[in-house]
């Protein structure tokens, strides 16, 4: 049966949406800055408008914990109302609205990537017939845009969906120290990850801390204070900047691969104890160079895999890898509203 879905993607700094019909292969795209909005219902209804779309069946993925009733609030759009789930879709003539955390959208997404969409962080090739790495059924997503994330996709083809981004972590070294100590200045209690590394803020409180010992170049500044002026991310004017060689914003990026690779040992730990493979997505781990930066300049790997620590073995055998596409988190969210129309309408 011929009918209409629509499947979006919010993020605390963009959106995309993706729409079409269930028997044909061509679809609408658009983005849009997700704080140029008011509330979700009204990022919604102003997309659909502009896409001119009427969908029966929608799959709402946000950044944001997911209750079983779908009612949810965006993580960091704080000032934002609740999105009452029935509510919007009986407003709207929506017949089936479903709403899921962000990255159990990216995991459906990966699990449809190629060979040729997806870039080898780690130094061996593919997973063999033995070994942890062998399961690659189990496909952790891990997300670092705006905020941190991950999720699950097991065996079975279930996700499970993580608010690992907000956990708690812990400096190695005496220059990490400090950063937890400059954090705790500003945020006070518990300092987590996302706050820490995550586009949105980190970025901005990574580049403070590391200039206090290391300047950076005066049109780097320029850049850096023009985007914050803006209301823009820093974090694309780093990582360029970084990759351009100036110190303060290699200093910036080497602080983020190690507490990245700290945090993403530990949620592999909890959740691939018999291994699988890792895909990395969103936009600052696919800024343009980044892969490189943290696989030749930074102490990423090593982190990650922590040498001589406990389970290092396991660590050292799980394949990590980049995705390519910009768009695998609205890829798969229109894949799971193609699948709730078809078991809809049969």
């Amino acid at each position: 049966m011929r009918t209409p879905v629509a499947a979006f993607d919010v993020g605390g700094t963009r959106t995309r949406l993706r729409g079409g019909w269930t028997t044909e292969p061509d679809r609408t795209e658009l983005q849009v800055r997700t704080a140029d909005h008011a509330s979700l219902q009204d990022l919604l209804t102003a997309c659909l408008h502009e896409a001119d779309l009427r969908p029966e069946t929608v799959v709402l993925a946000v950044a944001g914990r997911v209750p079983a009733h779908g009612d949810v609030r965006m993580t960091n759009l704080p000032g934002w109302p609740l999105f009452e789930r029935a509510a919007y879709a009986e407003r709207h003539g929506i017949r089936q609205l479903t709403v899921v955390n962000d990255m159990a959208a990216t995991a459906h997404g990966m699990a449809d990537l190629g060979p040729d969409e997806v870039r080898p962080l780690t130094s061996h090739g593919p997973p063999t017939s033995h070994g942890p790495a062998s399961r690659t059924s189990e496909l952790l997503a891990v997300s670092v845009g705006s905020g941190v994330g991950s999720a699950l996709l097991d065996g079975a083809g279930t996700v499970h969906a993580a608010e690992s981004g907000h956990i708690a972590w812990q400096p190695v070294d005496e220059f990490e120290a400090g950063y937890l100590a400059h954090l705790r200045t500003e945020i006070g209690g518990v300092v987590t990850v996302e706050e820490s590394i995550g586009g949105l803020r980190g970025f901005d409180r990574m580049y403070d801390y590391v200039r206090r010992s290391i300047p950076a170049a005066p049109d780097v500044h320029d850049r850096v204070t023009g985007a914050r002026g803006a209301g823009a991310a820093v974090a694309p004017v780093i990582t360029s900047a970084a990759q351009a060689g100036d110190p303060c914003c290699v200093g910036v990026v080497r602080l983020f691969a190690a507490l990245f690779g700290q945090y993403l040992r530990a949620v592999v730990l909890v959740c691939l104890p018999a291994g699988g493979v890792v895909t990395l997505t969103s936009g600052v781990l696919q800024a343009p160079g980044m892969a490189e930066l943290l696989r030749e300049k930074t102490e990423f790997l090593d982190r990650f895999i922590s040498p001589g620590a406990c389970h290092h073995e396991l660590l050292a055998e799980i394949p990590v890898q980049l995705a390519l596409d910009p768009l695998v988190g609205v890829r798969g969210a229109y894949r799971m509203a193609l699948r709730a129309a078809e078991a809809l309408y049969g």
